[in-house]
Parts: structure tokens; sequence; C-alpha cells
């Protein structure tokens, strides 16, 4: 069973994932969003992933929220483990739905054993 393991929380700006380089490569990964509150600590709102290129959708999410930490994966399958890691034990909105699995994969969520 896939663990996360998160890097950060940084702050979720353009300038910082330049300086960072995240990777020249484009790999799949996963992030969690939120911000800190006045103790330090990191509280998540959200949780994702990106199945080929992390780096490119947190670019695509800076301004929104104000950290972000992150974990590169090596593959997609990989990166849909640790999301449903982050998802089943993270206090997040309950909102969220399930994360999904990618389109034509037969994974099942190794916590629950759900298949979205």
């Amino acid at each position: 069973m896939a663990i996360a393991e998160l890097q950060g929380p940084y702050l979720l700006t353009a300038e910082k994932l330049r300086v960072m380089a995240l990777t020249t490569k484009a790999l799949p990964g996963i992030y969690a969003l939120g911000h800190t509150d006045d103790e330090g600590d990191f509280v998540i709102e959200t949780v994702g992933r990106s199945d080929e290129n992390v780096r490119e959708k947190l670019e695509s999410l800076a301004g929104r929220h104000k950290n972000f930490a992150f974990e590169l994966c090596h593959t997609a399958k990989e990166a849909f483990e640790k999301e449903c890691d982050l998802f089943h034990h993270f206090p997040i909105h309950s909102e969220i739905l399930h994360p999904g699995r990618l389109l034509g994969s037969y994974w099942k969520c190794p916590f629950c054993g759900i298949f979205t």
C-alpha cells in the first residue's frame, strides 16, 4: 500500500515553483493545498494529483491557495494510491469526492476498495 510522504508546505506562487524547479521532466505526483495556521501547522483544504506532470498542475493552481505540499511519483497508479492515502487520512471538506482513477484503468482504492 502506498503511503504519502509530502514535502512542504511551501508558498504556492509561480516564482516559488520556478525557484524550486521541482523537476525538469514531466512526472506524476500528488499535492495538498491549504494554508498555515497561527500555530504554524499546515491545514490541508484539498488534495489532488497529476497523472502526468505535477509541476505543471501546481503552476496552474498558483494564486488559488496559499500553500502546497507535494510528492513526486514514478507512475500514475502510484499517484492515485497516494492521493487516496491523503484523502482518507486528512480531515478535508466533505464535499470533496473520492479520488477518481485514470480512465481505462481498473485500479481500486487501497484503503476502501472503491473504484470511481
